[in-house]
């Protein structure tokens, strides 16, 4: 009882068709028909165009960045100047703030005092009722 389920024949008698003539195919299904024959791509040969196109882009785009990547000549001490200037005036804009915000609480810290005051005063005054 031991047959072997293989089949060993080929399925269809496929001959490979051209995608003009798949599309005409599918157009019939549909019942269009087409306007224009569309033309044939070559992948292949587009693929291997676009890569060249790219190694060009980057071959360029890598002596751009050589050309941009020169150093200037540079004063590194008038460079570390400016930096504690523009590092002394943020600072200085930090203290103003940090200042005009104690200001703000003393003044708070004052009218809660005087609400305090008033508060105690009604609660004397209830007690002398």
């Amino acid at each position: 009882m031991s047959k072997t389920w293989n089949f060993d024949q080929p399925l269809e008698d496929v001959k490979p068709t051209s995608s003009h003539e798949e599309r005409a195919k599918i157009a019939a299904l549909f019942h269009k028909q087409e306007e224009k024959p569309i033309e044939e791509v070559d992948y292949v040969a587009a693929f291997v165009q676009q890569q060249k196109e790219s190694k060009s882009k980057d071959v360029q785009t890598l002596a751009s960045t050589v050309k941009q990547s020169q150093p200037k000549k540079v004063n590194i001490t008038s460079d570390y100047k400016q930096h504690l200037a523009d590092t002394i005036a943020q600072n200085n804009k930090d203290i103003s703030a940090c200042q005009k915000q104690i200001e703000e609480l003393h003044q708070l810290i004052d009218e809660k005092k005087i609400q305090n005051k008033k508060l105690q005063a009604i609660s004397v005054a209830i007690d002398d009722l």
